[in-house]
């Protein structure tokens, strides 16, 4: 049987909270033909997503979006999902038969939502419309003024509306200001770079604190003593600590406990992380961004016995420190003093902490060619995925 790797990509509001996750799933290649392999990665998904896996690990208390192949659509298969939980999304590839209409009838009359994909260049779909909740367009190729136009004649049929290709913060302004429903793509995974002036205090204080916490020279009397004085923070430690996150017995009742109980290095990384989680004006999706790009470059480190694997969490961390601070990460470590191969690693991606940075950025974007690492497996890199997204929500959950 093929190997399988599931990936998520974020559907936003136009505030930026996440509304759902798309599903997606990639198949490694065998002697089937393209539709039969379609159909096995679908199932797969669907398999994986609420049998093995579990909804819950992969999209938390969000919808689930799955897109159903052309042979589901015209069979009479009973879908285990849950109806609440799920919108199942008919692909532009499908021949609009009369047996495709029937089975897109069959599922919006069982009470399934149902969203169509790039409806804009693929007319051929539009005797299905009818039948759908959600009309996705591509906004890749089409003008502000186009996009404008199209809403004001779909809005008159359909009341959600989805941007998807998405893939700048410029294009997701437009898609904000001229009010579609829901936007996808991977415009937060990437940083809005403004030149020309200088961090705010918010920014800078980080940037130093970060300094003094991964400088070899700082003792560790004066990271406990920088921590504890930044109330904010030493309190989101404690409570972190102290929650079922940590499950401890013995009550962490200061920095100077806290340091007993985990180390310098464990504590100056979750200062680190939790000084990021308290950036102004930042979607919480960057946030969880940067902490799963950390967790899953450790877990990738510890998968294949690589040492020191708190290396590779802080590469994974400070390779998104231009998305929450909107510069370029060049300039940002540039004060920082790391070690010369996390530099490296950052900036050209070089060595096995450049590797794994790369294998979580392609688990970010689905980027199915570049998801290796080491000589690890597909479902070992899948299982190190869902591990980090989860990860990532707990630690977002208790603090």
């Amino acid at each position: 049987m093929a190997e399988i790797f599931v990936g998520r990509q974020p559907i936003y509001t136009p505030n930026l909270d996440i509304y759902a996750y798309e599903l997606m799933a990639h198949a490694s290649n065998d002697s089937s033909t393209p539709s039969i392999e379609a159909d096995k990665a679908t199932s797969q998904v669907i398999i994986n997503a609420f049998m093995e896996i579990g909804i819950d690990k992969l999209v938390g208390n969000n919808i689930a979006f799955i897109t159903l192949t052309e042979h589901f659509l015209q069979s009479d298969y009973e879908l285990p999902l849950p109806k609440d939980r799920v919108i199942l999304k008919i692909p532009t590839y499908v021949n609009v038969t009369e047996q495709v209409i029937a089975g897109v009838k069959r599922l919006a009359d069982a009470g399934f939502k149902l969203a169509l994909d790039n409806y804009l260049q693929h007319p051929s779909l539009q005797p299905l419309s009818s039948m759908a909740s959600i009309i996705d367009i591509n906004i890749e190729t089409v003008s502000v003024d186009e996009i404008r136009a199209h809403l004001k004649i779909l809005k008159k049929l359909h009341p959600i509306i989805l941007a998807d290709h998405v893939t700048n913060h410029n294009a997701y302004d437009i898609c904000r200001d001229v009010g579609v429903d829901y936007i996808q793509g991977y415009f937060l995974n990437r940083p809005r770079i403004v030149t020309g002036e200088s961090l705010d205090s918010n920014q800078m204080s980080i940037i130093n604190l970060l300094s003094t916490l991964h400088n070899p020279d700082t003792d560790t009397d004066t990271v406990v003593d920088i921590i504890s004085k930044d109330v904010a923070l030493s309190y989101k430690i404690l409570q972190l600590m102290n929650s079922a996150f940590f499950s401890r017995s013995t009550k962490i009742e200061s920095i100077q406990h806290a340091t007993i109980m985990l180390g310098r290095k464990q504590l100056c990384t979750w200062a680190s992380m939790m000084a990021l989680s308290g950036m102004d004006n930042k979607p919480l999706e960057q946030v969880r961004i940067s902490m799963i790009r950390a967790r899953s470059c450790e877990l990738l480190a510890e998968k294949a016995n690589l040492k020191p694997t708190d290396s590779f969490f802080t590469v994974g961390m400070f390779s998104s420190l231009d998305l929450l601070m909107d510069r370029s990460l060049e300039e940002l470590i540039s004060p920082l003093p790391l070690a010369d191969n996390v530099i490296a690693a950052l900036l050209n991606r070089e060595g096995e902490l450049g590797e794994a940075i790369n294998c979580t950025l392609a688990q970010e974007e689905g980027d199915w060619i570049n998801i290796r690492f080491a000589d690890l497996s597909t479902d070992d890199l899948s299982d190190i995925n869902i591990a980090a997204i989860n990860w990532a929500d707990d630690v977002l959950n208790n603090i």
